[in-house]
């Protein structure tokens, strides 16, 4: 049906880089090997991202003669590759009728993969993907009360909550007798209300987690091969204080992420994805103090340094992202949602410098930046950022929690935070939708 959102079998499930790369295979391995072997064993590791995992390249072969050369240089130039051609020169290089990507960015020997373009005398046929533009669906009876009818979601509320909060440092107490700010607890309340809102408009709602609990099944201490491994492969000296803050930030950060991605683009297989966050100014946590700085910004992915690009899963990545032709969406559907979220919030807009974010379309809220959710998650994501949550304002209204009705708050009465966020999101979800389909 146009219309269904279901968990599909294992055969049907998208293109994904291949095992994670083990961290037994490092310094020291000395042993003689059989000379047949000598040019396999001299090969160095793939340079991948944290906890990434290596490329079956091969996977790209859905994507032949589906895109024109002119298309796929414009999406690599204008969103992807923060400078252009600059960043990826000697790792994606295209010809008149092919792209040519390097499999193994440290090690050429291994060889380039061939994507073929479309050309005039080929017949447009839709990239292979699981998620449904507005058209694809079926068409809204006239006057629908649930315009979302059968539109699937998945909420990713950011971060963890609960006893975890100590491990992604998303958590601080201002004052004497005040609530801990707890983001990962905050976000998960913003999502139950948005679940509850948007079934009410027909959308089938999932949520990577409804609790305040990791979906990885790694932990801190089961990381600690994995963290010497990638300081080795970026050539850090593994300190027992940096496998322990990698092994930290690989548990709380690539490891809870890639798990969720596993339940989004093999179980999930969503329409949209929205990755719910709250910005916080910088300050000294060991001495946290209110900020001056409030604002609110959209993020879609795009923005890759050459550094990025250069890691051969986050390459496969991003092109993933291009052959699917996810930026149509993703930015349609984010500047849709940025007027309601700015009328509901008041808050003026957030800009970047251009270095790991850029602007892509004028919208002074909305900019493109690589993060893992945003590029892993393989559908149209939009990531929110509202609120500084260390601002004095806001904070007041994190410890007023989940009421009813309004209260003022500097002279101006306001809904509950969580609330505010949420119809934010849902009234740009229902412009869009009920516009396109």
């Amino acid at each position: 049906m146009k219309g269904s959102c279901q968990i599909l079998p294992q055969e049907d499930r998208h293109p994904r880089c291949g095992p994670r790369l083990v961290a037994a295979i490092i310094l020291g391995l000395t042993a003689a090997f059989d000379s047949s072997l000598t040019a396999e064993v001299e090969a160095p590791n793939p340079y991948i991202a944290r906890l990434g995992r290596i490329p079956d390249w091969s996977a790209l072969d859905d994507y032949q003669n589906t895109i024109t050369r002119e298309e796929f240089t414009y999406l690599l130039n204008h969103c992807y590759a923060r400078n252009g051609e600059e960043e990826y020169h000697d790792l994606i290089r295209i010809d008149r009728d092919r792209a040519l990507i390097l499999k193994q960015s440290n090690h050429p020997a291994a060889g380039w993969y061939d994507l073929r373009f479309q050309t005039e005398s080929l017949i447009s046929s839709t990239p292979k993907r699981f998620w449904r533009k507005p058209t694809e669906m079926d068409d809204l009876p006239p006057n629908s009360t649930r315009p979302l009818e059968g539109v699937c979601i998945a909420i990713d509320p950011g971060h963890i909550g609960g006893k975890w909060v100590t491990w992604d440092d998303r958590h601080f107490t201002i004052g004497q007798d005040t609530i801990e700010v707890r983001e990962g607890e905050m976000v998960l309340a913003v999502a139950n209300i948005l679940k509850r809102d948007l079934s009410l408009l027909g959308a089938v709602v999932l949520l990577t987690r409804d609790g305040n609990y990791p979906v990885t099944t790694d932990r801190v201490d089961t990381l600690g091969e994995e963290a010497r491994a990638y300081l080795i492969s970026r050539n850090k000296v593994p300190s027992s204080g940096a496998i322990a803050s990698t092994a930290k930030a690989m548990f709380a950060i690539s490891s809870e992420i890639r798990a969720r991605s596993d339940l989004i683009n093999d179980e999930f297989k969503p329409d949209l994805a929205l990755c719910l966050h709250f910005n916080a100014s910088p300050m000294n946590m060991r001495r946290p103090s209110f900020q001056s700085p409030n604002h609110l910004h959209l993020l879609i992915n795009g923005c890759y340094s050459r550094g990025e690009i250069q890691e051969d899963d986050t390459r496969f990545e991003m092109l993933l992202r291009i052959l699917q032709r996810v930026y149509y969406e993703e930015v349609e559907l984010s500047d849709a949602i940025t007027r309601p979220m700015k009328s509901e919030t008041r808050l003026p807009s957030f800009s970047y410098d251009g270095t790991n974010g850029m602007s892509i379309n004028g919208n002074d809220i909305l900019w493109a930046r690589n993060l893992l959710a945003n590029r892993v998650f393989m559908c149209p994501v939009v990531f929110f950022e509202p609120y500084c949550m260390n601002h004095r304002e806001v904070h007041a209204r994190l410890q007023a929690g989940e009421y009813s009705g309004l209260r003022e708050f500097n002279g101006v009465y306001r809904k509950n935070i969580y609330q505010e966020y949420a119809d934010g999101i849902t009234a740009g979800l229902v412009n869009y939708f009920r516009a396109r389909r």
